[in-house]
C-alpha cells in the first residue's frame, strides 16, 4: 500500500479552492480596471464627494443585506424575500413611529426601532423554520414568502398607500440615520452614517464568520450538511439562524432607506433581491454554499455599483442595466459550474 495517496475528493476540493481564489483575484482586477475607466470618463469620480458620499452611501443599505444574504449562501441556502421583508420592515418603522409620535421622539424612535427590528427577525425566522426544519426547498420557500411579505405590506398600507410620519418634528430627529456622520481630516470629509452602521454590521459579521462556532458551522453545513450532521452539528438552528441573521440585517436596512426618504411604500424596493443576491455571488459565493465571504461580498457589491454608475454616465437606461446585471450573473454562476464538473473529472 502506498503512503502517498490522496483522499478522496482532495483534488476537487483543491481545485475548486483554487478556481474560487482566481475568481476573486479576477473580480478585484476587474473592479480596479472599470475604477480607472470611470475616472477617465468623469473627472471627478474619484472625489471624496462622488466615492464616499454617493457610491458608498447609497450601496450601504444594500451592503448590509449583502452581507447577511451571505450568511445564508455560505450555508447552502437562498433568500428571494429580502426586498418584501425590507418593505413590510419599512412600513412597520413607519407606521411605529406615527402611531408612536405623540409620546415624542425619545420614545417613538427606539420603540419602533425595536419593533422593526423584531418583525426582521420573525419574518426571517418564519423562512429559516420552513427552509431548516419543514425542509422545503429554499427557492420555494422564498418565493412565497417575498409575496406573502409584499402582500402584508399592502394589507398594512391599506392597499399600497405610500406612508409618512406626520409628525415633521419627529420625522427630522429621525433623519440623523441618514445625515448624521464622522467627520474627518479636521472637518473637510465626512463618512456618513449609513456607512458607519455598514462597517459595524461588517465587523460584527466578519467576527462571527471567522472566529465563532457559528461561522464554522455554517461553513460546514454550505459544504457537506449531511457530513456536519454527523459530526453532532446541530445544521437545522444552524441553518435557520442564517435566515434570522438575513432579516435582522433587512430590518436595519428598512431604517437606512426610511431616514433617507422619509416614507414607506408597498411597492418600493422591486428587484433590489437581485441585486443583494448578485453581489453574493459575483463576489464568490457559489449556489450550494461551503465558501465566500465578506470581504468577497462588498467587492462584488461595488463591482456592480460601478457597473450601474458608468452605465449612466454613458445615458444608458435603466432597463439595459437590468439585463447587463443579468448577464453578468449568468456568466459567474456558468463559469462556477463548468470549473466544478471540469474539477470532478
Amino acid at each position: 500500500m502506498t503512503t502517498d495517496a490522496k483522499k478522496p475528493g482532495a483534488g476537487r476540493t483543491k481545485g475548486a479552492l483554487s478556481f474560487q481564489k482566481l475568481q476573486q483575484a479576477s473580480i478585484l482586477i476587474l473592479l480596479v480596471a472599470l475604477c480607472v475607466v470611470a475616472s477617465f470618463r468623469s473627472s471627478t469620480f474619484f472625489t471624496w464627494t462622488n466615492l464616499v458620499d454617493n457610491l458608498f452611501t447609497n450601496a450601504a443599505a444594500l451592503g448590509v443585506v449583502a452581507l447577511g444574504m451571505t450568511f445564508v449562501m455560505i450555508g447552502g441556502g437562498f433568500d428571494l424575500s429580502v426586498a418584501s421583508t425590507i418593505v413590510v420592515c419599512s412600513v412597520v418603522l413607519v407606521m411605529g413611529m406615527d402611531w408612536l409620535s405623540p409620546y415624542g421622539a425619545a420614545v417613538a424612535i427606539p420603540v419602533a426601532l425595536l419593533l422593526t427590528v423584531l418583525v426582521g427577525v420573525i419574518l426571517g425566522a418564519i423562512n429559516g423554520t420552513l427552509v431548516a426544519y419543514v425542509g422545503v426547498n429554499p427557492f420555494v420557500v422564498t418565493l412565497c414568502t417575498m409575496l406573502i411579505f409584499r402582500g402584508i405590506a399592502q394589507i398594512l398600507t391599506g392597499g399600497g398607500q405610500t406612508q409618512q410620519v406626520r409628525d415633521i418634528l419627529l420625522r427630522r430627529r429621525f433623519d440623523w440615520v441618514y445625515d448624521a456622520g464622522l467627520r474627518l481630516f479636521g472637518g473637510g470629509c465626512e463618512i456618513s452614517m449609513p456607512i458607519l452602521i455598514f462597517l459595524v454590521v461588517f465587523a460584527v459579521g466578519m467576527y462571527l464568520l471567522r472566529f465563532t462556532r457559528f461561522g464554522h458551522y455554517v461553513y460546514a453545513i454550505g459544504g457537506n450538511e449531511e457530513a456536519a450532521w454527523l459530526a453532532g452539528v446541530n445544521t437545522h438552528r444552524i441553518k435557520a439562524l442564517t435566515y434570522v441573521l438575513c432579516g435582522f440585517t433587512c430590518a436595519i436596512a428598512a431604517a437606512i432607506f426610511v431616514a433617507k426618504t422619509e416614507t414607506a411604500g408597498a411597492e418600493s424596493h422591486m428587484g433590489k433581491e437581485l441585486v443583494v443576491i448578485a453581489s453574493v455571488i459575483v463576489g464568490g459565493t457559489p449556489l450550494g454554499g461551503g465558501s465566500g465571504g465578506l470581504t468577497s461580498t462588498v467587492i462584488g457589491l461595488l463591482l456592480l455599483r460601478i457597473i450601474d454608475n458608468l452605465l449612466t454616465q454613458f445615458s444608458i437606461g435603466p432597463e439595459y442595466r437590468t439585463v447587463v446585471t443579468g448577464l453578468i450573473i449568468l456568466v459567474v454562476v456558468t463559469v462556477d459550474v463548468l470549473a466544478k464538473r471540469r474539477s470532478g473529472k
